[in-house]
């Protein structure tokens, strides 16, 4: 079993690597089956060697609002050093994934030989609370067609193909799915989306969702 696309494994000691093959075990989960809910007690570290999964939280009207799209080589879950090993977010996959599962206790210990997989561990921590940042930046007191351009310029820089002067967002995602990631009425985002298209910034062909990276990063940021 390979692991070298997972990202956190990046320059870890080869010793680390045989470790955690030796540990690891493999799940295959289709699309809308759910890894994990929120506060569940969980013992292990996911992460996903091929496909997409989602990160949500439930509000207090029990509505899921979406908080990330994760891709290939993502490490999925935090490591919990405290007893309370409870998750505090859920996780469905967003398209047919395949998982690479290792004991908490076992990631640790491996962790406390290698300092570059602690280092890489941290590092990827500190990647997640930056989108946290920008997100929440994002939410509060700015216009729903405004945060919808910064979240598509966001998918684009993690999911575009390029073609010519658009960029292709490689997710399938919709409409209604974009509400639920900006924790907005669809109406609303169907209108902002409309705002888009018209200002030549985002087209949808065929149910797919095309987008111009730099015009939508003036957008976000000037208008």
């Amino acid at each position: 079993m390979k692991i070298d696309n997972i990202c956190v494994f990046e320059n870890i000691k080869e010793k680390s690597k045989k470790e955690l093959q030796e540990v690891m075990s493999v799940i295959n989960l289709k699309k809308k089956n759910i890894l994990f809910e929120e506060k569940e007690f969980i013992n292990c570290i996911y992460f996903l060697k091929k496909g997409k999964v989602s990160v949500y939280k439930i509000n207090e009207n029990g509505e899921r609002k979406i908080i990330f799209i994760l891709k290939d080589g993502d490490m999925i879950n935090e490591v919990l050093l405290h007893d309370k090993k409870n998750t505090s977010f859920g996780c469905e996959i967003f398209e047919n994934s395949t998982i690479l599962q290792c004991s908490s206790a076992q990631f640790i210990k491996i962790m406390e030989e290698d300092f570059i997989l602690t280092k890489n561990v941290l590092s990827h921590t500190q990647n997640l609370n930056r989108r946290l940042y920008r997100q929440l930046k994002n939410s509060i007191s700015i216009r729903i067609d405004k945060k919808l351009a910064a979240k598509l310029y966001r998918m684009g820089k993690e999911f575009g193909i390029e073609q010519g002067e658009w960029t292709y967002i490689n997710a399938n995602i919709n409409i209604t799915y974009i509400a639920d990631m900006l924790g907005c009425k669809r109406e609303s985002l169907s209108r902002a989306m409309k705002q888009l298209q018209e200002s030549e910034l985002v087209k949808i062909e065929n149910k797919k969702i095309y987008i111009k990276k730099d015009g939508l990063s003036k957008y976000f940021k000037h208008n």
